[in-house]
This record gives C-alpha cells, sequence and structure tokens, in this order.
C-alpha cells in the first residue's frame, strides 16, 4: 500500500465535512449526517473488538501496532486507548472496557421543535435553549438558519444583535456575519457554529445530538 499523509488526509476529510454541513439542502445534510453517524458506530465497534482481541491474544503485539502513526491517531481517536506515553518505560497503553466504550459513542442525532414556522418574520432573531444548547434561528431570504448562540472565541450570546441587509452584528465585539452561511465578514475569524434545521408539519424543528426522546 501506497504510504498514507495522515495530516493531510484528516484535513481532507475536515474540508468534505465541513462542506456538508453548509450544504444549503437540508434533505442532503440529514442524510449526511446520518450516514456519518452510523458509519461512526460501525467503525468504532470494529476498532474496539480488532484491539481487544489483539491485546487479549499479545499484548506487546498490541503495543507494536500503537507505534504506527496512522493506528495510534485511530485508536486515540476513538478513545480507545490512553494517549501516548511521554517516555519509554511508562505504563503500557490498555483497551477501555465494553461499558466505556459504548457511554463514548455519540448521543443519536434528534429533531427537536423550537416554534411554529408561520410565527418567524424575516430577519428576526429567535433565541431558544434545547438541550441546553443555547441556539439562534433566523429566516434569511425565506429560507430558515439556525446556529449556536455565542460569539466565536468568547461566551457572550449573539441573540440581542442587529440585523441588517443580511448581516448579523455581535452586539459585544462589533463582529459581523452572514446570516446566510455563519461566515466572518468584517475580518478573517472563525463562522458561527452551524445547527441543521428543518420544517415539518409547520413547526421549526432543529437537529441535536440527545440521549433524551424527543417531544413527538
Amino acid at each position: 500500500m501506497p504510504e498514507v499523509d495522515l495530516e493531510e488526509a484528516l484535513q481532507r476529510l475536515d474540508r468534505i465535512i465541513g462542506t456538508f454541513e453548509n450544504e444549503p439542502v437540508v434533505a442532503v445534510r440529514e442524510r449526511v449526517a446520518e450516514l456519518l453517524e452510523q458509519l461512526d458506530v460501525v467503525h468504532r465497534e470494529l476498532v474496539w473488538q480488532v484491539g481487544a482481541r489483539v491485546h487479549a491474544a499479545d499484548p506487546a503485539l498490541f503495543e507494536g501496532l500503537l507505534e504506527d502513526p496512522v493506528t495510534s491517531v485511530l485508536f486515540e481517536m476513538y478513545g480507545l486507548v490512553a494517549p501516548s506515553p511521554a517516555e519509554p518505560g511508562d505504563a503500557p497503553a490498555a483497551m477501555i472496557g465494553l461499558d466505556a466504550l459504548v457511554a463514548s459513542i455519540p448521543a443519536p442525532y434528534s429533531w427537536f421543535s423550537v416554534g411554529r414556522d408561520a410565527s418567524l418574520p424575516e430577519a428576526t432573531l429567535l433565541a431558544k435553549d434545547v438541550e441546553g444548547e443555547r441556539l439562534l434561528i433566523v429566516r434569511h431570504r425565506g429560507e430558515l438558519h439556525a446556529y449556536v448562540d455565542q460569539c466565536p472565541g468568547s461566551p457572550l450570546t449573539l441573540n440581542a444583535g442587529l440585523v441588517h441587509d443580511g448581516v448579523l452584528l455581535c452586539p459585544w465585539h462589533d463582529c459581523r456575519y452572514d446570516l446566510g452561511t455563519g461566515r466572518r465578514l468584517d475580518r478573517d475569524g472563525p463562522a458561527l457554529t452551524v445547527v441543521q434545521c428543518t420544517v415539518a408539519d409547520g413547526d421549526i424543528r432543529v437537529g441535536l445530538r440527545s440521549r433524551r426522546k424527543p417531544a413527538a
């Protein structure tokens, strides 16, 4: 097999996921999110099963596998082993238990109602607390968009900000964000965190990972 440039591969994966997170077609975003979620569950279980059997049969072989940077990153990324020892002679890595593995699997992706579609006017900010997450919903050019209600890099909310000509103005820092994409406009900087948003049966619904069963 050709040598893998791990850093480049991870950066490319991050770019691809970011592209789909900003996909304007809601149905496409939903299907991609579901696909990634199920791939993550299956992949994590497969990696754990293989690693656990190798570790049980030959701990030294398992340690040898972790010397490979790709294998090491994969196991650490899924939280299946502790980070690599800093010094030679430190305690070897150990597989976590199955219960801990199950607890580490992301919560299911669920939809939660935040209000009626007809009641939200154009360019009006709707602030909601959903599953402990502060959210901001806005209609821009007829389309609904949802973001985490937080000015990136600070704990301050944006729901008291001003909306003008498709731009959200932060009430604290004079930061400006594109209502349709969440992208920062006044200078380079992190964008708003996008939250999945759709309309079903006249209700505005946002998609979040939650272990609580959403209301029907």
